[in-house]
Order: C-alpha cells, then structure tokens, then sequence
C-alpha cells in the first residue's frame, strides 16, 4: 500500500509544520529548517513544497521525497526518540546534497548515493538543481541488523558518496529504482526475497563503490561541490569577505582543490564571490518591494558601503544600480 503525503494540499501557513509532521512520520525523528540563505538560493520564497511517497518492501520501507532547498537535522533528541534502529540509503535523483555524520562530510550529486545510520545525530542539506528544479532523493529506510551484519567492521560507511555510475554502485542504485517502479506488483515472496538482496548489493557497494579521485563519475562530484560551494558563499556573503579556507572546509576538500575547482570552469573563487553579489544585488534592485535603499543591498550582499556597490555594479553593468532600478521600473511601466 502506498502511502502519499504533499503540501500542496495545505495552506502556505501550515505547509512547514505539516512537512515536519510529515519528515518524522515517513522516516525518523529529524527538523527540518529553512534559513534565510536557503531562501535566498531557492526558487520558492514561501511556503514550502515538498511530498512523500512511501510503500513497504518487506522490512524495507522505501519512499520518494522531493522539496525545497532545506536542512534536516537529526539530533541527540531525535536519536532519543526514534522507535527502532534503521539506516538510511538516499539514492540523489535530482539537486545535491551535503551530508554529515560521524565527523565525515559528503557531497551527493545526483545519481550518486550515501548511507547515514539513525542510531547517531546526522545532518543533510538538501539543495535544489542549479535549474531552480526541487531535490528529489529514493530512500530505502533497512533496519539496522540487516545490513549492518553484511558490512565489514572497520567500515566507515556513513556519510560517504556512493558513485551510482559504475561498478557494485551502479547495479545497488537500478536496483532501487528498479524495486520501487516495480514493487508494488510484486508478490509477499518476491519481495521479501529482492528487500534482502538489496542490503545485500548495498553493502557491497559500501566496500567498493565510495568514489574517489579516479572515479568517472569526477565530473558530477566536481559540479555538486560546486554548487556546494555557492550556497555556502550566499550564505555567508552578508559578513563581508568570504574566506576560501573556510568554504573549503565545509565543503570537505583542500584549498588547492577548492581553487582547481572554479578554474576548471575559466573563472575563480574570488569572481564567483564577485559575481554572487552582483547578480544578487542586481535581483534585490527589481524584486524588492523598492524600499530597500541602495544602502541597504548593499549591506545585505557584503558591500563596505554603497558607494562600493555602485563602483562594482557599473563595471559589471554599465550603469549605476539607481538608474538600473529605474529602468526596470520603465520597463514594467510600458
């Protein structure tokens, strides 16, 4: 029996509370949270979109989330009151998104999946495509003493990119998608026979399938770190200069990689740094309710004043934000 759950069907005003209800009914106790700079870099101002689908394999339950650009949380509190012992396979099919737990740091790109086990706190922030489009993610919630007897004892396997693009990874995440199409036509026997042969192409995948720097996949990694890296500078843009150790950290990779990164596109840190405050800027001049004065976007975006702002916005524009302003204005006008 398959089990929906969407947002759509309730108020703007209740649409976050409903989806919290929602995340902790369908998978484990977790807080979901929309910060100002996820809002910022989302499509969606208000309100919140998301919806789950949910059907049981056997011991498995899978589900298909997708929403808004958002973080959930799964603290000591919630670790407290979850009712059993489960882990967690998120399969990303679209967006990204940055995971945490065990003192290991993840970038999941789509196509690419991670494990994170609901006995200890975790963290995800979950990231819409660069399109604007929602993150949509396949998860197969397994109890925990059915795929941890499969995995090796020195494994780290939470909080770990699995390359969905080749090898063991490849075959565990058609698997997935495979048993959810195909699932709910399939006998009790069938499906008790195919939920344990996932845990245990899952846990084989944990032994060779976490990607590294030869990986073929590198291009999607690179471009989800990439996005990784742009949200983190919008969300710290506010406070002036954004230092790119710190972005490399919370990213999890070296300076040099970080800095390899944007070259690899023909720009650099500094100009992404740059030209995120500009575009921004540049939104907030014909978005606002034009209250905001020039002073004001340009506090908001990390500008020392605004007389910074326009020596930069008429480099990159040509003209000065109050004339730019205007002619929007003359636009909408006509």
């Amino acid at each position: 029996m398959r089990f929906v759950w969407d947002t759509a069907q309730h108020p703007v005003t209740d649409q976050m509370a409903y989806w919290t209800d929602v995340v902790c009914q369908a998978f484990t106790p977790l807080v979901p949270e929309r910060r100002s700079d996820h809002l910022a870099n989302s499509a969606q101002q208000t309100g919140l979109y998301g919806y789950v689908r949910s059907e049981r394999l056997a011991a498995t339950n899978t589900a298909e989330i997708a929403s808004c650009t958002q973080e959930l949380s799964h603290g000591r509190r919630e670790v407290k009151c979850a009712p059993s012992e489960e882990v967690f396979v998120n399969l990303q099919l679209e967006g990204t998104c940055l995971g945490e737990q065990d003192g290991a740091q993840c970038v999941v790109p789509a196509g690419g999946f991670a494990v994170f086990d609901t006995t200890r706190p975790y963290k995800l922030e979950f990231i819409e495509s660069s399109e604007g489009h929602p993150w949509r993610v396949l998860s197969f919630r397994i109890p925990r003493d059915q795929l941890m007897p499969l995995v090796r004892l020195d494994a780290q396997i939470t909080a770990r990119t699995v390359s969905g693009g080749s090898g063991v990874g490849a075959v565990a995440a058609t698997m997935m998608q495979t048993l959810w199409k195909a699932h709910g036509s399939l006998d009790e026997v069938s499906r008790l026979a195919l939920d344990h042969a996932c845990s245990q192409v899952v846990a084989s995948s944990l032994g060779s399938g976490v990607i590294d720097s030869e990986n073929p996949d590198r291009a999607a990694i690179d471009d989800a770190l990439r996005t990784a890296v742009r949200h983190y500078i919008l969300a710290n843009i506010s406070h002036g200069v954004v230092q790119a150790a710190a972005a490399a950290r919370h990213v999890g990779v070296s300076v040099r990689k970080l800095h390899q990164l944007f070259n690899g596109v023909g720009t650099s840190f500094g100009a992404e740094v740059r030209e995120l405050r500009l575009t921004h800027a540049a939104r907030d001049l014909v978005d606002s309710d034009r209250s905001s004065s020039i002073a004001d976007i340009a506090a908001r975006w990390g500008f020392c004043d605004g007389s910074h702002l326009t020596r930069a916005f008429k480099q990159r524009y040509g003209c000065a934000p109050r004339d730019y302003r205007a002619q929007h204005i003359e636009q909408v006008a006509r």
